[in-house]
Protein backbone atom coordinates (compact mmCIF):
# COMPACT_ATOMS: atom_id res chain seq x y z
CA UNK A 1 0.00 0.00 0.00
CA UNK A 2 2.96 2.23 0.61
CA UNK A 3 4.21 1.53 -2.65
CA UNK A 4 0.98 2.84 -4.29
CA UNK A 5 0.93 6.30 -2.57
CA UNK A 6 4.80 6.56 -3.42
CA UNK A 7 4.35 5.91 -6.77
CA UNK A 8 0.99 8.36 -7.14
CA UNK A 9 2.60 11.20 -5.28
CA UNK A 10 5.79 10.96 -7.76
CA UNK A 11 3.60 10.63 -10.66
CA UNK A 12 1.39 13.91 -9.23
CA UNK A 13 4.72 15.56 -8.71
CA UNK A 14 6.07 14.91 -12.19
CA UNK A 15 2.68 16.12 -13.23
CA UNK A 16 3.18 19.53 -11.55
CA UNK A 17 6.62 19.86 -12.07
CA UNK A 18 7.74 23.36 -13.82
CA UNK A 19 10.39 23.88 -16.36
CA UNK A 20 9.83 20.58 -18.75
CA UNK A 21 9.86 21.91 -21.60
CA UNK A 22 12.80 21.33 -23.95
CA UNK A 23 12.23 25.39 -25.51
CA UNK A 24 14.86 27.51 -24.97
CA UNK A 25 13.29 31.14 -24.42
CA UNK A 26 16.47 33.88 -25.02
CA UNK A 27 16.02 37.12 -23.47
CA UNK A 28 17.25 39.61 -25.95
CA UNK A 29 17.84 42.84 -23.72
CA UNK A 30 17.99 46.03 -25.89
CA UNK A 31 21.31 47.10 -26.50
CA UNK A 32 21.85 49.92 -25.20
CA UNK A 33 24.08 52.73 -27.02
CA UNK A 34 25.56 55.39 -25.07
CA UNK A 35 28.27 58.07 -25.04
CA UNK A 36 29.81 60.49 -22.86
CA UNK A 37 32.43 63.20 -22.90
CA UNK A 38 35.28 63.56 -20.13
CA UNK A 39 38.89 65.53 -19.66
CA UNK A 40 41.92 63.34 -20.99
CA UNK A 41 45.19 63.29 -19.19
CA UNK A 42 47.10 66.77 -19.58
CA UNK A 43 50.63 64.52 -20.11
CA UNK A 44 49.26 63.06 -23.25
CA UNK A 45 49.51 66.18 -25.29
CA UNK A 46 49.36 64.82 -28.87
CA UNK A 47 45.91 63.98 -27.57
CA UNK A 48 42.44 66.04 -27.26
CA UNK A 49 42.23 67.84 -23.91
CA UNK A 50 38.21 66.21 -23.95
CA UNK A 51 37.44 62.85 -25.29
CA UNK A 52 34.04 62.63 -26.84
CA UNK A 53 33.16 58.81 -27.42
CA UNK A 54 30.60 59.27 -30.17
CA UNK A 55 32.71 61.45 -32.29
CA UNK A 56 35.69 59.06 -31.87
CA UNK A 57 33.78 56.01 -33.06
CA UNK A 58 31.49 57.63 -35.75
CA UNK A 59 35.43 57.71 -37.20
CA UNK A 60 36.23 54.01 -36.64
CA UNK A 61 35.42 51.41 -33.88
CA UNK A 62 37.33 51.47 -30.31
CA UNK A 63 38.99 49.43 -27.98
CA UNK A 64 37.57 51.17 -24.69
CA UNK A 65 40.35 50.09 -22.07
CA UNK A 66 39.12 50.63 -18.40
CA UNK A 67 41.72 50.89 -16.00
CA UNK A 68 43.17 51.67 -12.43
CA UNK A 69 46.74 52.77 -11.19
CA UNK A 70 47.07 50.01 -9.16
CA UNK A 71 45.51 47.60 -11.50
CA UNK A 72 48.43 44.63 -12.17
CA UNK A 73 46.53 43.32 -15.45
CA UNK A 74 45.90 47.17 -16.47
CA UNK A 75 49.75 47.97 -16.35
CA UNK A 76 50.60 44.71 -18.57
CA UNK A 77 47.83 45.33 -20.95
CA UNK A 78 49.11 49.04 -21.58
CA UNK A 79 52.76 47.52 -22.57
CA UNK A 80 51.30 44.85 -24.72
CA UNK A 81 49.37 47.81 -26.37
CA UNK A 82 51.80 50.04 -27.06
CA UNK A 83 53.71 47.55 -28.29
CA UNK A 84 51.34 46.40 -30.68
CA UNK A 85 51.15 49.97 -32.07
CA UNK A 86 54.28 50.28 -32.24
CA UNK A 87 54.66 47.29 -34.38
CA UNK A 88 51.88 48.91 -36.48
CA UNK A 89 49.27 46.13 -36.03
CA UNK A 90 46.87 48.69 -33.89
CA UNK A 91 46.21 52.24 -34.87
CA UNK A 92 46.76 54.58 -31.89
CA UNK A 93 43.42 56.41 -32.53
CA UNK A 94 41.63 52.76 -32.10
CA UNK A 95 42.09 52.73 -28.44
CA UNK A 96 40.92 55.01 -25.23
CA UNK A 97 42.04 53.83 -21.81
CA UNK A 98 39.17 55.25 -19.32
CA UNK A 99 40.68 55.50 -15.59
CA UNK A 100 37.68 53.27 -13.54
CA UNK A 101 38.03 54.73 -10.10
CA UNK A 102 38.70 58.68 -10.74
CA UNK A 103 36.87 59.14 -7.80
CA UNK A 104 39.11 57.45 -5.30
CA UNK A 105 42.73 57.45 -7.15
CA UNK A 106 43.93 60.93 -7.80
CA UNK A 107 44.97 62.16 -11.27
CA UNK A 108 48.92 62.75 -10.35
CA UNK A 109 48.78 58.78 -9.60
CA UNK A 110 46.94 58.26 -13.21
CA UNK A 111 50.25 60.54 -14.71
CA UNK A 112 52.40 58.47 -12.75
CA UNK A 113 51.79 54.99 -14.26
CA UNK A 114 50.11 56.40 -17.44
CA UNK A 115 51.55 59.02 -18.76
CA UNK A 116 53.62 60.23 -21.03
CA UNK A 117 56.50 61.66 -19.59
CA UNK A 118 59.93 59.76 -18.63
CA UNK A 119 59.05 58.80 -15.08
CA UNK A 120 55.88 57.28 -15.94
CA UNK A 121 55.74 53.28 -15.19
CA UNK A 122 53.51 52.17 -18.26
CA UNK A 123 53.22 55.20 -20.57
CA UNK A 124 50.36 55.71 -23.20
CA UNK A 125 50.68 57.18 -25.81
CA UNK A 126 47.14 57.45 -26.57
CA UNK A 127 44.03 59.36 -25.18
CA UNK A 128 43.55 58.42 -21.26
CA UNK A 129 40.14 59.59 -20.13
CA UNK A 130 39.01 60.48 -16.93
CA UNK A 131 35.46 60.86 -15.97
CA UNK A 132 33.95 60.54 -12.56
CA UNK A 133 30.96 58.98 -11.27
CA UNK A 134 28.98 62.42 -12.18
CA UNK A 135 30.19 62.52 -15.94
CA UNK A 136 26.99 62.93 -17.85
CA UNK A 137 25.86 59.91 -20.39
CA UNK A 138 23.97 60.50 -23.49
CA UNK A 139 21.94 58.92 -25.55
CA UNK A 140 24.03 57.72 -28.63
CA UNK A 141 21.58 58.44 -31.33
CA UNK A 142 19.89 61.24 -29.65
CA UNK A 143 22.50 62.88 -28.08
CA UNK A 144 19.97 63.36 -25.13
CA UNK A 145 21.06 63.48 -21.30
CA UNK A 146 20.02 59.87 -19.99
CA UNK A 147 19.33 60.70 -16.16
CA UNK A 148 18.99 56.95 -14.83
CA UNK A 149 22.37 55.42 -15.39
CA UNK A 150 25.88 56.37 -14.55
CA UNK A 151 28.92 55.93 -17.22
CA UNK A 152 29.73 52.65 -15.28
CA UNK A 153 26.10 51.31 -15.28
CA UNK A 154 25.93 52.54 -18.96
CA UNK A 155 28.93 50.22 -19.75
CA UNK A 156 28.35 47.12 -17.64
CA UNK A 157 29.92 48.28 -14.57
CA UNK A 158 33.52 47.26 -15.29
CA UNK A 159 36.37 46.54 -13.47
CA UNK A 160 39.70 46.47 -14.09
CA UNK A 161 40.91 45.78 -16.59
CA UNK A 162 38.29 45.53 -18.71
CA UNK A 163 38.60 45.98 -22.40
CA UNK A 164 35.45 46.93 -24.78
CA UNK A 165 35.57 47.12 -28.20
CA UNK A 166 32.17 49.47 -29.51
CA UNK A 167 31.33 49.74 -32.87
CA UNK A 168 30.30 52.98 -35.25
CA UNK A 169 26.87 52.61 -34.31
CA UNK A 170 28.18 53.00 -29.96
CA UNK A 171 27.02 49.06 -29.29
CA UNK A 172 29.79 47.20 -27.24
CA UNK A 173 30.27 44.50 -29.21
CA UNK A 174 32.91 42.16 -27.72
CA UNK A 175 34.50 41.96 -24.09
CA UNK A 176 37.52 40.97 -22.81
CA UNK A 177 37.56 37.83 -20.63
CA UNK A 178 41.21 37.87 -19.44
CA UNK A 179 43.15 39.55 -16.85
CA UNK A 180 46.40 38.95 -17.83
CA UNK A 181 47.43 39.69 -21.75
CA UNK A 182 48.55 37.18 -23.90
CA UNK A 183 49.29 36.59 -27.67
CA UNK A 184 46.40 34.49 -28.28
CA UNK A 185 44.19 37.34 -26.04
CA UNK A 186 45.56 39.96 -27.81
CA UNK A 187 44.83 38.36 -30.97
CA UNK A 188 41.53 38.21 -29.74
CA UNK A 189 41.43 41.94 -29.26
CA UNK A 190 42.19 42.56 -32.56
CA UNK A 191 39.97 40.53 -34.21
CA UNK A 192 37.10 41.67 -32.19
CA UNK A 193 37.78 45.42 -33.25
CA UNK A 194 38.25 44.26 -37.04
CA UNK A 195 35.34 42.39 -37.05
CA UNK A 196 33.74 45.59 -35.52
CA UNK A 197 34.68 47.19 -39.12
Amino acid sequence: MRRVHLVSLLILLTCLSGCVSKEVVEQNPENRQYSFTATTLDSNASVEAEFNLRERVQLNPMILFWVSTGCHGCHDWTDEFRSTIENESLNISSIVSIHRYADFESEQKLDDVYGTHNNSSHPSPWTVAIPTQNTPVSDFNTGMIVDDSSIYEAFNDPVTPTIQVVNRNGEIVWTSKEYWPSDDAMDEVLQALADAS
